[in-house]
């Protein structure tokens, strides 16, 4: 008999990972919450070594044909099985692949980096040990994202923006995550930083990192706020908002700060071609002056000012209410718990300066109280997370495939599908849209059959859940839910699963190993489909 409700860690799990299984409950249960959460934020650098492996044997198909003529590009013709080669690549590899574009390589190379990063995010988010650092990446690049619609130069960098700046820092310290965004490739670009000089400071990229990246904007002063409150910013004593005075500093100050791409900069000096971060004296603004109560005329060196622009809006109360705010909306829903709220607040102001910040309020939200594990489950999946979701609760494994850059273009979700630099909603009305909804129910039916995932569900369901349809779907349930669905719901899928003959299928020595396969995804595909599993 399955329990009426879920126990303290399936609750858990679901809000932290990208699906509880169960094995993980087992697990959990086992070692305990405290030593699971701490085992998650212990995790070593890169990927576990079975993931690690599983992904260096992963190839994905590439084909174009030649282009012999050397006015519109010269290649030859490419048809192989290639592995996920640009996960590795430096800054300057995949900018001297851009750099080719349409005269040494076609676009289709162009179009491979993202395909890689996708099938390799959809494996790590469903086959990762590690959930939490899953889940949290997955956070930050929403926070700080780099959409599909952006210039080709700034997505082509995203494999090293998501290795190199998002990864190593989800669990860091919030200050040396914002600073090394700063000084991304993709960032420099998609907010068009990169533009910005001495004659004319780019005021883009200083406006989102205020409203979207750390403030927020429900601290926008607007244009003229000449006596506005202060606090305390680190050592700063600063404005408890930003006008729009403070982005045009903000602007000046981060002038400099560009990408290498082989232009002329300043008397005598030219910029390598290699994409990375650089910062050019005679491209800075010098005109600086009061930036939210700081007089940055006075701070001087290379980069200081723009420096001094981050640590400040890094150490603002408000960007702790900011981000705290969204990471409690992530794991609980809009109507989140204060009290965990509040803890997070306090861990994040009381951390501000120790390199494990990020995790220490990640602590105090998931182990100094039990909301975690305790209340009902109120936060809709989107549409790429109830597909992982799926995945993981039914073993299905994930292999590299084309066309998962495209899975979720008709609702512009999954990672770099949003456009504009504010990131995807995080609400659930947003997702409860009859096109997001089409496209949950689409993909749990279509995509367990698609080639690049491997499906062994009949293998996986006992011989004694074989013997009746009650038994069957009372498994099932069990393994992808963790609880009993209302006894209407048991009855409708009895009914069903009935109708298409699953277990007869199964005992009979004559089936198609195909047709009992399709039979079983069919059945998991409509329990995905519950409103049980659709909110975690």
């Amino acid at each position: 008999m399955l329990p009426n409700s879920p126990s303290f860690e399936r609750r858990a799990l679901n809000r932290v990972t990208f699906g509880a299984r169960d094995l993980d409950e087992q697990y959990a249960q086992q070692i305990g919450w405290l030593a699971w959460v701490n085992e998650q934020l212990a995790a070593p650098p890169g990927d576990d070594p079975d993931l690690a492996a599983f992904i260096a044997t992963q190839t994905m198909h590439i084909e174009y044909t030649a282009a012999p003529d050397t006015s519109n590009g010269n290649w030859p013709a490419v048809k192989e099985e290639r592995p996920l080669v640009s996960l590795t690549a430096t800054t300057s590899d995949l900018w001297s692949l851009y750099a080719g574009i349409n005269t040494a390589v076609p676009a289709a190379e162009i179009t491979r980096v993202r395909q890689e990063l996708a099938a390799a995010t959809w494996i790590r988010n469903s086959q990762s040990k590690y959930q939490l650092r899953e889940f949290m990446t997955d956070f930050w690049h929403n926070h700080f994202n780099i959409g599909k619609g952006a210039r080709e130069t700034a997505t082509v960098e995203l494999p090293v923006y998501d290795r190199d700046v998002i990864r190593p820092n989800v669990f860091g310290n919030f200050r040396d995550l914002l600073h090394a965004t700063a000084r991304s490739t993709s960032m420099q670009i998609y907010l068009d930083n990169w533009l910005s000089r001495a004659t004319m400071p780019n005021e883009n990229y200083s406006r989102e990192i205020l409203e979207l990246h750390t403030l927020g904007a429900d601290v926008y002063l607007g244009i003229i706020n000449s006596d506005p409150p202060s606090v305390s910013s680190g050592p700063y004593q600063v404005t408890a908002g930003f006008t729009d005075a403070d982005i045009t500093q903000a602007s000046r100050a981060l002038s400099g700060w560009t990408v290498a791409n082989g232009q002329y900069v300043s008397a005598g000096k030219v910029l390598p071609m290699t994409g990375e971060f650089a910062y050019d004296a005679a491209m800075h603004n010098t005109n600086a002056g009061m930036f939210m109560g700081v007089d940055l005329s006075k701070v001087t060196g290379d980069m200081a000012q723009g420096n001094r622009v981050i640590d400040i809006a890094a150490r603002h109360p408000a960007t702790a209410r900011f981000v705290c705010g969204k990471l409690c909306t992530r794991i609980f829903g809009e109507d989140y718990p204060q009290s965990a709220f509040i803890r997070a607040y306090n861990a994040w102001m009381n951390n501000e300066d120790m390199p494990n910040q990020i995790a220490q309020v990640l602590r105090a939200i998931l182990l100094e109280g039990t909301e975690v594990g305790l209340l009902p489950a109120a936060k809709l999946r989107r549409p790429y997370d109830h597909l992982i979701a799926m995945f993981r609760a039914t073993d299905m494994v994930v292999n590299a495939g084309t066309t998962m850059t495209t899975a979720f273009d008709t609702v512009s979700d999954f990672l770099f599908a949003w456009g504009p630099p504010n990131g995807r909603p995080d609400t659930n009305s947003y997702w409860l849209t009859t096109g997001a909804l089409l496209a949950v129910w689409n993909n749990a039916m279509t995509w367990p059959a698609n080639t690049a995932i491997k499906t062994t569900l009949s293998a996986q369901t006992p011989t004694a859940a074989k013997a009746n349809v009650a038994a069957l779907v009372e498994y099932w349930v069990g393994r992808m839910i963790g609880f009993a669905l209302p006894t209407a719901a048991m009855a409708s899928l009895t009914t069903d699963s009935a109708i298409a003959g699953i277990p007869a299928l199964a005992r009979a020595s004559t089936t198609n190993p195909a047709t009992l396969e399709n039979a079983y995804r069919r059945l998991i595909g409509l329990i995905a489909q519950a409103p049980e599993f659709m909110y975690r």
